[in-house]
């Protein structure tokens, strides 16, 4: 063969063959690893080993939206030392908490009280060898061993404490990357934390779940076990800092700061107090004050819970729903208040998170003209049918709380959750499934144990339904019973509340993320997730960071 004819052939050859000798894409640092692989962090959050004063922590960390580290000082609060289980066990055994899975929705324990409600006694005697973690409001009688901080006891914080909660776990717990409506002091009882935290000013590049109504807590749809960046390819320009906390600890996580939080230990135990998102501060009384540490139970708390009765958890910030009100008077061409101009705000809370959709219509119609309803009959209790913009500003806090009980109130934080969560016909199929036909029977026992392992639900729960379906009290219901008792049942577990987007969004993002999981998993990424988290990585930095910011 000549030469001219070889190379013309091997010319030809190698052209046909290039386009099968491509490179792969080239995949994105992090991608399908967890959170934090996609760049390194900036570095730890400043770190403090002294409670600063009340206007130094007001100018250059809560009115900045700064986190900050408070090394130690929660080895002050009582609770610090006397929170061991066989003392929560005999002073606070029978105070009800709410529990939730230690992966952040990944399913709802059942507890002694019901679904996702249990006692401090119950879960003490499981907790270690079960998937349970409490994550609830924090009971009254149990605030005297937790202490408020000075540098929040004195000028406009003072009177803004919302809330505080419980948080606690035999370890190995994991929130989703999520975003909080509230400021925060997270302290450290038991164990330790590693926190990824994410400006707010780069949510942009998060994606977020859509809320039913809009809010300034959320979650992000990112898988932080599995970061999927080409499916979110803007989220690898995020940067991040870290915190590693450890027992004795207090963290300040400003309002929609995002973070994803990690526990360890045998024990992991921590308290937190929520404050409004303040936008001044005013530091009257606060030169004069002595900055001592303060009984959580002598702090003016907005919402609190007596540990026997339905929690308020998560409810709505009632100054900030003052505010609300106004603006949505004022809006009003005849500048009063009436039904009507409450259920356009609330169409508009719900539209703001589609607003970039020009298809968008607002869903629940009918649950929100109920809500506008019932907010009136708190407003206007004498029936005119409308108040005044200057009768909005004067509100009492309880009026207030009781405006935000209806339009924000979780239905988690009561014992008849478990009504609003399973659905009419996943209980009808149960009660069908348990049914015997040819004895014309539907026994107790039987009903129980369908029950619990098709819904993972309580036998409390159960047994009330069954009660339901057996009002003479036999022990059995039979067919006639059934056709009386099945309608009464259903209707409990018909839910009166308004549509769960991000939930409905969370859950096509997890079958997803399964999808990508069983496609594209490699050697590689299966070792990084056997590895150290990056926190863990960065935490042998700790004492670096101690002393690099120790002095800011």
């Amino acid at each position: 063969m000549e030469a001219s004819s070889y190379f013309a052939i091997l010319v030809i050859f190698c052209c046909s063959v290039a386009p099968s000798l491509k490179s792969e894409p080239e995949v994105p640092r992090g991608h399908g690893e967890e959170l934090g692989r996609h760049r390194d962090p900036e570095g730890h959050i400043p770190v403090l080993h002294d409670v600063p004063s009340p206007l130094e922590f007001w100018e250059k960390y809560a009115s900045q939206r700064k986190p900050v580290l408070l090394r130690g000082v929660a080895k002050n609060f009582p609770a610090y030392s006397l929170w061991t289980d066989e003392y929560l066990r005999e002073n606070y055994g029978e105070l009800k908490v709410k529990l939730e899975a230690k992966v952040e929705k990944d399913h709802y324990p059942v507890g002694e009280k019901g679904l996702a409600q249990d006692t401090i006694r119950n879960f003490l005697k499981t907790y270690k060898n079960q998937d349970k973690y409490i994550v609830s409001q924090l009971p009254d009688p149990m605030s005297k061993e937790v202490m408020v901080l000075p540098c929040v006891r004195c000028g406009s914080f003072k009177n803004r404490a919302l809330e505080a909660n419980l948080w606690l776990s035999s370890g190995g717990t994991k929130s989703l990357l999520h975003k909080d409506a509230d400021n925060a002091f997270n302290c450290l009882l038991n164990g330790t934390k590693d926190w990824i935290l994410i400006d707010p000013e780069h949510e942009v590049n998060v994606p977020m779940a859509e809320e039913a109504i809009s809010e300034y807590g959320g979650f992000s749809l990112i898988n932080v076990d599995r970061v999927n960046l080409q499916r979110y390819p803007d989220f690898a320009k995020v940067p991040w800092w870290y915190a590693n906390i450890t027992a004795g600890d207090c963290l300040w996580l400003p309002y929609s700061y995002l973070h994803q939080v990690r526990s360890y230990g045998t024990k992991n135990m921590a308290v937190s107090v929520l404050f409004s998102r303040l936008k001044e501060f005013d530091s009257t009384g606060c030169d004069t004050a002595k900055p001592e540490y303060t009984p959580l139970s002598e702090a003016d708390m907005v919402w609190t819970y007596d540990g026997i009765a339905s929690q308020t958890m998560g409810n709505t910030d009632p100054f900030e729903l003052n505010e609300t009100l106004v603006d949505w008077c004022e809006e009003n061409k005849d500048k009063i208040l009436d039904a009507t101009a409450v259920l356009e705000g609330l169409k508009q809370m719900q539209a703001m998170e589609e607003e970039e959709d020009e298809n968008f219509e607002v869903h629940d119609v009918d649950i929100l003209e109920e809500i506008s309803h019932q907010v009136m009959m708190i407003l206007d209790p004498t029936g005119t049918g409308s108040v005044s913009c200057d009768r909005l500003t004067q509100l009492t806090v309880a009026e207030l709380k009781a405006v935000a009980e209806v339009m924000s109130s979780d239905p988690a934080n009561t014992e008849q959750y478990e009504y609003k969560h399973f659905s009419p016909e996943d209980v009808r199929s149960v009660i069908m499934l348990a049914y015997d036909a040819d004895s014309d029977r539907l026994e107790l026992e039987a009903f129980i144990k369908k029950y619990q392992e098709a819904l993972h639900g309580s036998e409390k729960i159960a047994r009330e339904v069954f009660e339901m379906l057996d009002p003479e009290n036999k022990g059995y219901a039979n067919k006639d019973d059934l056709k009386g008792g099945m309608s009464q049942v259903l209707d409990m577990f018909t839910p009166r509340q308004l549509d769960d987007p991000a939930g409905i969004q969370w859950q096509h993002a997890k079958m997803e993320d399964e999808m990508f999981r069983k496609d594209a998993e490699t050697p590689m990424q299966t070792h990084s997730r056997n590895a150290e988290t990056p926190m863990q990585t960065h935490r042998e930095n700790d004492k670096q960071a101690d002393h690099a910011h120790g002095e800011l």
